[in-house]
């Protein structure tokens, strides 16, 4: 399945899909390099955010990973999601909560191109192009749209909201 034919499907059946489903159906996706490579644009201070379709129901995005860049500790409020490894090597690290509010590292998974990664909403976790020269690439679905999610320290027993941003927003948002 190319990515059209993924965000087709998704107009019609992310509002009843749970994470085993949206997993099933991203591990199914095959994106053609032509279908992505307008929305493959990086920025230098930080990953970037490139929004190709949002509705109501879900957004799909293409991040662009320079080395060493990652995001902020954060979790997904009420969205789950399926992240596509298009190129490099993707780094995600899991967090949990301890009894008095802190966080802790809990466990570190690396995802190559074709894999996929999934995230329910509980999770607590940090993305990362750990790689010394390799950008990295990667398709993002969230069902529904990523929003009221916290960021949170591993300095401080403390969280806060997490407000993000699109680097880019494309032509084929026509569902915002």
């Amino acid at each position: 399945m190319d990515l059209s034919a993924a965000i087709e499907e998704l107009k019609h059946k992310a509002r009843e899909m749970k994470l085993p489903d949206l997993r099933r159906f991203i591990s199914a996706l095959k994106p053609k390099k032509e279908e992505i490579e307008r929305y493959i644009q990086f920025a230098e201070n930080r990953y970037a955010r490139n929004l190709i379709y949002k509705t109501e129901d879900f957004e799909c995005l293409v991040l662009c990973w320079r080395p060493g860049q990652r995001s902020p500790i954060h979790d997904h409020g009420q969205s789950i999601c399926a992240v596509y490894t298009v190129e490099g090597k993707l780094c995600a690290d899991n967090y949990r909560k301890t009894a008095n509010g802190h966080i802790r590292a809990d466990y570190a998974e690396d995802f190559g191109p074709g894999s996929v990664l999934t995230i329910q909403t509980t999770e607590i976790h940090q993305v990362s192009n750990l790689e010394d020269a390799a950008n990295l690439i990667s398709l993002h679905f969230y069902l529904g749209p990523l929003e009221n999610s916290f960021l949170y320290s591993v300095q401080e027993p403390i969280y806060e909201p997490y407000q993000r941003t699109y680097t880019r927003v494309f032509t084929l948002a026509d569902g915002i």
